[in-house]
């Protein structure tokens, strides 16, 4: 059923026939604000956009517009619905409907078509021209439904742990998903305003209101959640709409208040006391959450860190007004983004008024820090890393904080270390890293030393030449045709097709890193810590993926450059009976004055391995040492 609610919900999020694209206007400011440095998460923001948003809107006459209030802004349209179109008058109806609905169509079976009366459902509600009791305690009986369909709808992609290429029809119940939790976000606000401008209150106004901001947070809560999940972009006004219910929630005084949640005990991070929690304490969650950059870290610690942000939640505290002596995250009412640690404005030339009452706030983190730091002393099952991440992150000691270029020019992009070294090896520019490699001796003994029996060399670029292969021809010399390769032919068209390079548009550039903007599909073969190589302008430049999102028109990625020098070789590991294996793909990397190091798949290769190097033609045998950066797919190792 189409209805006017619809119109509320983000176009991030429709799936299917119902996915429209993505305003350019939007995603063209989204660029422009990632280009400024404010920020290094996807969800950037200009410094520009918050001094222009925070200024008094101009009437025609001249004089200043008043600011709308919490209340106009979280505006769901008119209750018009007289009845639901089921026949049920008040929840006790609704509850018999919705278990027979459900023997009918059991959830397992029939998720995908129970979500779209579901969200039917909640739309009537949101116009139902009902008491705000009645609404409320219908909301109630659906919100365990809906989060069950909801668990069912995304249990196949967090089985497979959120890695791999998502199927379309896995990618269509993700978005189903969010949808449902965006109509029931939109459903309680409705019933929180009905509350709100509702005179004169009754008895137990402030204990519906405070149960109905809670639902409503809560439901912004698990859609931050799923999509930071399955690396979607967070479904336009999330960020906004939920920061204008605790907005409310603090203007009612009702932001410190208690609330049962039956639902509480269900989820991961909850203990067998938990039984509620503070109105606002969905949101502080999913703001500590969102501040630690999910979009860098795989499935599994994400896991641990949404459990880590659900504890750390219960001492944050909303303030006013900034204390620069704190560690904070700042939040402004007027954008649709997370809060941002306050550490990244300190060398920037934004006001932090607008981070404060009335403009928005920031969230203390003495408390969290101060639980992270003893986690971080006995972290037990959880990683030290990451919480080593996190603290790194909130002090201000990771992330590009330099200022971005905007670019926007065109580019071509290839995924996974084999694609790369395939394209790598086309090139015929000299490679120093080589030459480090595989030359070992010091200068004083290769002046002494000189060995004139070497194989053929190309005096150009100083690779050694295979067999029946010439030198590249100069203004000296002619041009000669190889000779006919003794080798078995291999299917050229099948290997480019292969690793044929994908189309992107470069965004903006750092001096370490970039912002890339690929095709749609690319979304399910994407993976935060994977290998990728941009070329512009006839050079491969290699990165590693730092944080990436969808959108239903394209991808976004931000990369980090490995910078320097790389060169394709093919490496042979030996087995601890001392067996050769085969040929395996690796990158070879080295900046001047630094010795080179081994880009390996992280499952194929560990610290002690002894493997053979092999390129052009060249061959030595090293033992690879520790690592110097780790990832989920690759490793790169210190060798001799």
């Amino acid at each position: 059923m189409q209805d006017a609610a619809e119109l509320e919900i983000g176009h991030r999020a429709h799936p299917g026939s119902d996915a429209s694209g993505t305003s350019e206007t939007n995603i063209d400011d989204r660029a422009r604000a990632d280009s400024t440095g404010i920020d290094t998460d996807p969800d950037s923001v200009a410094a520009a956009h918050v001094s222009r948003t925070d200024q008094p809107a101009q009437s025609v006459g001249g004089k200043a517009a008043r600011a709308p209030s919490a209340q106009e802004k979280l505006a769901t349209g008119p209750r018009d619905l007289t009845a639901l179109t089921c026949g049920c008058r008040n929840h006790r109806q609704l509850r018999r409907w919705i278990d027979s609905l459900l023997q009918q169509n059991p959830i397992d079976g029939k998720a995908q078509r129970n979500a779209g009366t579901l969200r039917s459902l909640l739309a009537e509600i949101t116009r139902w021209n009902a008491p705000a009791r009645l609404r409320l305690a219908s909301l109630e009986v659906l919100r365990p439904i809906v989060a069950a369909h909801c668990d069912a709808l995304t249990r196949a992609t967090a089985d497979s742990g959120g890695s791999g290429p998502h199927p379309q029809e896995q990618r269509r119940d993700l978005l189903i998903a969010a949808i449902l939790f965006q109509h029931q976000a939109l459903a309680y606000t409705s019933v929180c305003l009905q509350l709100v401008s509702e005179e004169p209150h009754t008895l137990f106004f402030r204990r519906h209101l405070a149960r109905a901001l809670h639902r409503g947070i809560d439901s912004y809560r698990s859609l931050v959640q799923i999509s930071s999940h399955f690396y979607l972009a967070t479904p336009k006004s999330g960020w906004s709409r939920m920061q204008q219910l605790v907005q409310l929630a603090r203007e009612q005084q009702l932001d410190q208040r208690r609330v049962l949640d039956p639902l509480a005990r269900t989820r991961a991070s909850a203990n067998r006391f938990t039984r509620g929690e503070k109105v606002i304490q969905p949101y502080l969650q999913s703001a500590l959450f969102a501040s630690a950059n999910p979009l860098q870290l795989t499935v599994e610690d994400q896991r641990q860190l949404w459990s880590c942000c659900a504890r750390w939640a219960s001492g944050a505290r909303l303030q006013d007004q900034i204390n620069p002596a704190v560690r904070s995250l700042l939040a402004n009412l007027r954008l649709d983004q997370a809060p941002i640690p306050a550490v990244r404005l300190q060398h920037t030339r934004v006001d932090l008024k607008h981070f404060t009452a009335p403009f928005g706030w920031s969230i203390d983190l003495t408390a969290p820090l101060r639980q992270l730091q003893r986690r971080l002393r006995r972290p037990g099952k959880l990683s030290p890393d990451l919480l080593s991440r996190v603290q790194g992150l909130w002090a201000g000691e990771k992330g590009r904080s330099d200022q971005r270029t905007p670019v926007d020019i065109r580019c071509e992009v290839i995924l996974g270390i084999s694609a790369i070294c395939h394209h790598l090896k086309q090139g015929d520019e000299v490679a120093p890293e080589l030459v480090a490699a595989f030359d070992t001796r010091d200068s004083a003994s290769r002046s002494k030393n000189l060995v004139m029996e070497v194989g053929s060399i190309d005096f150009h670029t100083g690779r050694a030449l295979k067999d029946y292969e010439v030198s590249v021809p100069d203004a000296y010399s002619s041009a000669l045709p190889s000779a006919p390769s003794t080798a078995r032919q291999t299917d050229n068209a099948r290997v480019q097709k292969r690793y044929q390079p994908i189309p992107a548009t470069l965004l903006n550039t750092s001096d370490n890193g970039a912002g890339l903007r690929l095709p749609p599909d690319i979304q399910g073969r994407l993976h935060s810590g994977d290998l990728i190589a941009v070329q512009v302008k006839e050079r491969w430049e290699v990165a590693l993926v730092r944080w990436h999102y969808g959108l239903p028109d394209q991808c976004r990625v931000g990369v980090e450059l490995l910078g320097g020098y790389t060169s394709a070789v093919r490496v042979h590991r030996y087995t601890k009976d001392g067996r050769r294996t085969g040929p395996m793909a690796g990158l070879l990397t080295g900046n001047a004055g630094l010795p080179p190091e081994l880009v390996l798949p992280t499952p194929l290769f560990q610290s002690g391995d002894s493997v053979d190097i092999v390129a052009a033609g060249q061959t030595r045998n090293v033992t690879l040492h520790q690592r110097s950066m780790t990832t989920g797919s690759i490793a790169i190792f210190e060798f001799s």
